[in-house]
Order: C-alpha cells, then sequence, then structure tokens
C-alpha cells in the first residue's frame, strides 16, 4: 500500500502487506494471522515476505533505477532471539539493498512485551542501518516514554485518531502527538486517510507522510509498479 509524502503528494515508499489467496478467495489476514502466530509459523512466513520484497527491490532498482523505501512487519515471536536481524541484514545485502530502504515496522503492543529487552532490541535494529516504525501509535500505553526514550525513526499514528478528530479545531488528542514528535525529531505517518477533508486536515497539522485508500488501496506489485512511476 503506498504512502505519499504530505507536502508535495509525491510517493514516499509503501507497506508490505501479506495476502494469502486460496481456491481463488482470499483469507483475511485477520484469520491467518493469529494463528500462524500461535503455531510459530509467522517466522517463516514474515522471512519469506522480507526476501520477496528484498527481490522486488533489486528488480526496481535494476529496472527504474528507483528504490522507494518500503515498510516491513516484523512479529514479535522474533524478539525472543536476539540477533534475529542479523538474518534479515543477510537477506537485504544479498540483494544488494541499501538497508536505510528498509523499514522494520513493530506494533506497539510488541514493545511491551514481557522478557524482552526492547531498548536493546530497536538499538540492534538501528545498528544495522534499518529504519524502524512503530505501528498503532497511540493504542498502548507506553506511547511517551517510548518517543522520549527509543531509538525510533518514524510513528505510525493510528486512524482512530483522524476519524475521532473535530476536522475544525486545533484541540485535537493527534495535534499534541504531532508536536511531540516534530520536537523529538520523529517523522509521523497517518494511516487510515480516506476522505479529501481528512487530507486537508492532516497538510494543517504538517505531517510528514499520508497513507490510506484516498490515495489508494492495497495493491498488487505489478500495479504497485505503475503507481510509483506515475508519482515518483
Amino acid at each position: 500500500q503506498p504512502k505519499m509524502y504530505v507536502k508535495n503528494e509525491k510517493l514516499y515508499g509503501a507497506e508490505a502487506l501479506v495476502r494469502w489467496y486460496k481456491d481463488g478467495e482470499m483469507i483475511s489476514p485477520g484469520k491467518f494471522i493469529p494463528l500462524f502466530e500461535k503455531n510459530k509459523f509467522i517466522m517463516k512466513l514474515d522471512l519469506y515476505i522480507f526476501e520477496q520484497v528484498c527481490k522486488d527491490m533489486s528488480l526496481w532498482k535494476e529496472k527504474y533505477n528507483f528504490v522507494p523505501t518500503i515498510s516491513i512487519n516484523v512479529s514479535k515471536e522474533h524478539f525472543a532471539n536476539e540477533n534475529f536481524i542479523d538474518e534479515y541484514a543477510k537477506i537485504v545485502d544479498k540483494h544488494k539493498i541499501e538497508r536505510g530502504k528498509i523499514d522494520i515496522e513493530i506494533t506497539e503492543s510488541a514493545t511491551t512485551e514481557e522478557k524482552v529487552d526492547t531498548l536493546k532490541l530497536l538499538n540492534s535494529i538501528k545498528e544495522k542501518g534499518f529504519l524502524v516504525s512503530i505501528d498503532d501509535f497511540g493504542t498502548g500505553y507506553s506511547s511517551l516514554s517510548m518517543l522520549q526514550n527509543m531509538p525510533i525513526d518514524i510513528i505510525k499514528i493510528d486512524k482512530i485518531f483522524v476519524d475521532k478528530a473535530d476536522l475544525n479545531s486545533d484541540n485535537n488528542i493527534i495535534n499534541y502527538i504531532m508536536f511531540i514528535a516534530k520536537h523529538l525529531g520523529v517523522k509521523t505517518i497517518v494511516e487510515g486517510v480516506e476522505t479529501k477533508e481528512q487530507v486537508e486536515f492532516i497538510k494543517k497539522i504538517k505531517s510528514d507522510i499520508i497513507q490510506g485508500y484516498y490515495y489508494s488501496k492495497p495493491i498488487s506489485k505489478e500495479e504497485f509498479e505503475i503507481y510509483f512511476n506515475e508519482h515518483k
């Protein structure tokens, strides 16, 4: 799903999303992801998706001399192994992709997992040269401490804050999140944006990046190639 710069509506990059088609029908990620997390198959799926994305990025580099920044979700099941990011780095290097073009996306709830040294984990990802983004920001309990103490590049502000915002007011929670993020030097992505009015509101509060159906639904790799050539 494409992500667009707020200031000029050019392409910033995209989020890689997994879809499962069986007998011509799509199975919702909400059905198979929890199952894969339970039986730990999610770790194999994550690595498969990661390698596929790196292959695609390598192809785009060769074909178009253009490599958008791609965010890839990493499941919390990986965090039990402190060295998991080494395997990711090897995959990126094998396909000769700049590590800074890969955004490792972690849900906010995953950072509160017991027995996980979150700070050490995020530092390890950063030391390898990857970007770090926190998904569903603002829906958990550790948000402010995370912003202040952890090496985060990007926060993705959950669509609930846009859906509930008074678009004619400056007195919304999202305004304050934006204020804090900017003062700490953290980029912001507002997700779930669906209307022109929401886009204008997000421009007003000066977020960095927008993601949502207003610009594009999740699309296939082939459709994305056409999209980024039109918007880069």
